[in-house]
């Protein structure tokens, strides 16, 4: 016995196929749609900006094992991300430090970004190369990528403008802390 068949009235045959169209599609735009919003590209703009750098025990003109907590502030323009500030802080252990040698400790330690959208990134910086300047200030050049977070895959630089250090204070009790008001970070794609 034949199996019975379904007859669809003529008028009835365009929704179906215009339902089926619209189905189609619809799973269509699922398949393209992007997988998280972190992949997306972004551009925050970090252009001024602060640091504070504590030393224990305290930076002298004799090298020797070094404890860093550093802090940063930023202010920042972002018209894909809403990012209008952030903030960072990292602890380093140095094994030999001293008021005479540059401070290029950034290469491969990764960094946690955090930004007013409540959002962060993870910056691991690849290279770091110290210019110090004839009237003592060094700026460190690093740049890396974002490994996690906000803006992962893209390219990010940071330079910082350190102080020239107190001579008195390298040779004689030294020096505790030290601020920079010169700081930038830029995210960008590549």
């Amino acid at each position: 016995m034949p199996a019975p068949r379904t007859v669809v009235p003529q008028g009835s045959r365009r929704p179906l196929a215009a339902l089926a169209v619209v189905v189609t599609l619809a799973s269509a735009g699922a398949v393209i749609a992007p997988a998280s919003a972190s992949a997306s590209p972004v551009d925050i703009t970090c252009l001024t900006g602060n640091r504070h750098t504590a030393y224990t025990p305290p930076l002298t003109n004799t090298p020797k094992p070094e404890a860093l907590a550093i802090s940063d502030n930023y202010s920042c323009i972002s018209l894909l991300s809403g990012v209008s500030s952030g903030s960072s802080s990292l602890a380093v252990e140095l094994p030999s430090s001293s008021c005479l040698l540059e401070l290029t400790f950034l290469t491969s330690l990764p960094v946690a970004y955090h930004w007013n959208t409540g959002q962060s990134s993870t910056i691991t910086y690849a290279t770091s190369n110290a210019v110090r300047a004839a009237d003592g200030t060094v700026t460190t050049t690093s740049v890396g990528a974002v490994t996690a977070g906000l803006g992962s895959g893209q390219a990010a630089t940071l330079i910082t403008v350190e102080p020239a250090l107190n001579p008195i204070a390298c040779a004689t009790t030294g020096l505790s802390d030290t601020n920079s008001l010169a700081v930038s970070l830029v995210i960008a794609p590549v």
